[in-house]
C-alpha cells in the first residue's frame, strides 16, 4: 500500500535547468506593461532589480551596467502574490500515541494539541515540493501555519525560493499564534466547549505569569521566582498585542466563536480560511477583524436531469446552488461592503488557485480587487506592506511575468523573481484551432476503445515530496476496475467505486498511515489525457486536500 513516505525526486520546471547559478543579480526589465499596484498600470515601463530590491520603475530608468536586460515585450508585470495562511513548506509530524489515561482533565499538552511554544520553523521542509508549486502559479511570500490541533504553535513568512538552509527563506520568523477549533480525540479538550473554556483558562494564567514576570523584572526582592512556563510565556506578545491570533475558522459559526473569544480576552484577531462569510459581513467592518477567504470552493452543482425527478430532489438541488451562488459572491460583497480581504490557499493545490479566484471574479468580484486580495491587503495584513505587496523603489523585488493579463483564460507565468532571484518557466504554445470534422475525429476514441481505459501517470502532491507510479484501467463487462503502482516499489492500490460521467472521475483507494489503513478518496475532471483532481484524506479527525494529477501514457 502507498505510505506517506514519499519519493524524492527532481521536479520539472524548476527555476535553473541546466543546474548553472546566476551570474548577476541586477536585472532589467524593458518594454513591459507594469501594474505596480491594484488600479495603477505602466506602459513600455522598465522594472530594474539589483540584490533583490527594486531600484527603477518608469519610463526613463537608468539601467546599470552589469544588468542582465530582459525585453518584456508583450509581457505583464505584477506584484508576485502573498498567500494568507497555508501549509506551505511544512511536513506534517508523525502522530503521536495515546496516553494511557485520557479521563484525565489535564492530558499532556502535546496530545491534546496545546503547544503555543512551537513554531512552523520546526517542521518546513526546504526542498517541499509546495515550495516549487505555489511559486509556480505566482507566490512569493507564504504565511506557513503548523500543524497540530488546538493551539499548533506559530506561523512564519517563507519567501518561496529554492534555498539550501532555512534562514535563507524566512522573511519573518512566528508573526502570528495559529488557533484552530480542532479537538483531541478521546480527551479534554475534545470538543468546543471545552476548547472555549481551555483558552480563557490558558490566556488568563499567562496574564497572571506576565504580570509577575514584570514584576520580579523590575525588582525580585521579596518575589518568588516565576516559573518558566513556555506555554504561559508563548501568550505574552499575544498579550501585549505585539502578535495576532490567527483563527482557522471556516464555517460562520467557528468565526464568530473566535470573535467572542477575542471580545471577551482583548487579542488581536485575524480570521483565516473562512468559507462561509456572507453572513457576517456587517460584523466584520463593524469590529476591523482581518479575514482571509478559503480559495478551496466547490464545485458548481448540477442540476437534475429527467422527467422522473421528484420535487424533493429538485428543491435540494435548488438549495445547494443557492448555497454556492453565496460561497462564490460572498468575495465580491465584502468588498462592497468595504471589508478589505485576502486569500488563504490552505486546503486547495496550487494549480487550482486561478480558476478558483476567476470563478470569485465571474461573480461580481473586480478584477483591481482580487489583485488587491493577493498582494496589497495581505501585505497590509500580515505587517510587511512597507516591503512587499507593489512594485516600487526600495521593496522587495518579488515580481511576477505573465504573457497576458493575468485575469485572461489563456495567459501564463513566464518568469517569477522572488526576492530577487529569478526562475524562468516554459510557456506553452497555444494550439492551433481545428475544424469541428477532425477534432471530433482526433478527440473520438478509438474503436472499442474508452477515454480513460488504458496506463496513466500519476503524482500525488503530499505535504513532503509527491510520490508518484502508474495508474492502470480497465473495463469489462461495463464495469471499471483499475490500480495504482508506486514508484518506490510499495504494493500496488486497488481502486474502488470507480465513477466516469460527462468528463468527471471519482474513485477511492485505502492507504496505510502508520498501521492504520486510511481511505483516500479522488475527484477530479478529464481532459484529454489530462487528469486534474483533488484527493480528500482524512485521520485522527482532521481532514486534509492533496493535489492529485495525472497523464495518459502513449499519447
Amino acid at each position: 500500500m502507498l505510505s506517506f513516505t514519499v519519493l524524492q525526486t527532481s521536479l520539472l520546471a524548476q527555476s535553473d535547468p541546466t543546474g548553472k547559478s546566476a551570474v548577476t543579480s541586477t536585472y532589467a526589465i524593458t518594454n513591459a506593461t507594469v501594474i505596480t499596484m491594484p488600479g495603477s498600470e505602466m506602459k513600455d515601463a522598465t522594472v530594474v532589480v539589483k540584490n533583490g530590491l527594486i531600484i527603477g520603475v518608469g519610463k526613463n530608468v537608468s539601467i546599470p551596467n552589469d544588468a542582465e536586460v530582459i525585453d518584456a515585450t508583450g509581457l505583464y508585470v505584477y506584484p508576485a502574490f502573498i498567500d494568507g495562511m497555508s501549509n506551505t513548506g511544512a511536513k506534517r509530524p508523525e502522530s503521536l500515541p495515546r496516553p494511557q489515561n485520557l479521563f484525565t482533565p489535564d492530558p499532556p499538552n502535546d496530545y491534546a494539541g496545546i503547544t503555543p511554544e512551537n513554531s512552523v520553523i520546526s517542521q518546513i521542509d526546504i526542498k517541499s515540493s509546495s515550495i516549487t508549486n505555489m511559486r509556480k502559479v505566482g507566490f512569493a511570500i507564504s504565511h506557513s501555519v503548523p500543524y497540530g490541533r488546538m493551539l499548533p504553535g506559530s506561523g512564519s513568512l517563507l519567501l518561496l525560493n529554492e534555498a539550501t538552509h532555512m534562514d535563507e527563506i524566512i522573511l519573518a520568523k512566528d508573526v502570528a499564534l495559529y488557533a484552530q477549533w480542532v479537538g483531541a480525540p478521546g480527551a479534554y479538550p475534545g470538543n468546543i466547549l471545552g476548547m472555549m473554556a481551555k483558552w480563557r483558562n490558558l490566556y488568563r494564567n499567562a496574564e497572571n505569569h506576565k504580570n509577575h514576570t514584570e514584576l520580579y523584572a523590575q525588582n525580585p526582592a521579596g518575589l518568588p521566582r516565576p516559573v518558566n512556563d513556555r506555554v504561559s510565556l508563548a501568550f505574552h506578545p499575544v498579550i501585549g498585542k505585539s502578535k495576532p491570533v490567527m483563527f482557522d475558522v471556516s464555517s460562520m459559526l467557528d468565526v464568530r466563536r473566535a470573535m467572542r473569544l477575542q471580545n471577551d480576552l482583548g487579542f488581536d484577531l485575524i480570521v483565516s480560511g473562512v468559507k462561509q462569510a456572507w453572513d457576517l459581513v456587517d460584523e466584520l467592518k463593524a469590529t476591523g477583524t482581518p479575514i482571509f477567504l478559503s480559495l478551496d470552493l466547490p464545485d458548481k452543482p448540477k442540476d437534475a436531469k429527467g422527467d422522473d425527478v421528484s420535487d424533493e430532489v429538485r428543491a435540494l438541488e435548488a438549495r445547494r446552488m443557492e448555497f454556492y451562488n453565496k460561497y462564490v459572491s460572498q468575495a465580491a460583497a465584502l468588498q462592497s461592503a468595504g471589508v478589505k480581504f485576502g486569500f488563504s490557499a490552505r486546503g486547495t493545490s496550487a494549480s487550482k488557485i486561478k480558476k478558483s479566484v476567476m470563478t470569485l471574479i465571474e461573480n461580481g468580484l473586480s478584477e483591481s480587487d482580487a489583485l488587491a486580495a493577493l498582494t496589497t491587503n495581505p501585505a497590509s495584513m500580515l505587517g510587511i506592506d512597507q516591503v512587499a505587496g507593489s512594485i516600487e523603489n526600495g521593496k522587495m523585488a518579488n515580481l511576477m511575468v505573465s504573457t497576458a493579463p493575468y485575469f485572461t483564460k489563456d495567459s501564463q507565468i513566464k518568469m517569477m523573481f522572488v526576492d530577487g532571484t529569478k526562475h524562468v518557466y516554459e510557456v506553452k504554445e497555444k494550439k492551433a484551432k481545428k475544424d469541428t470534422d477532425t477534432a471530433d475525429a482526433e478527440e473520438a476514441p478509438a474503436a472499442g476503445g474508452d477515454a480513460l481505459v488504458g496506463t496513466w501517470s500519476y503524482e500525488l502532491v503530499t505535504p513532503g515530496e509527491p510520490q508518484g507510479g502508474k495508474m492502470i484501467i480497465k473495463r469489462e463487462d461495463g464495469k471499471y476496475s483499475g490500480v495504482l503502482t508506486s514508484n518506490d516499489g510499495t504494493p500496488d492500490n486497488d481502486m474502488n467505486n470507480i465513477n466516469f460521467r460527462d468528463g468527471q472521475l471519482t474513485f477511492d483507494f485505502d492507504i496505510d498511515a502508520g498501521g492504520q489503513s486510511v481511505t483516500v478518496v479522488v475527484e477530479g475532471s478529464i481532459s484529454g489525457t489530462e487528469f486534474d483532481a483533488e484527493a480528500s484524506v482524512s485521520v485522527g479527525g482532521q481532514s486534509f486536500e492533496l493535489g492529485f494529477t495525472a497523464s495518459k501514457d502513449g499519447k
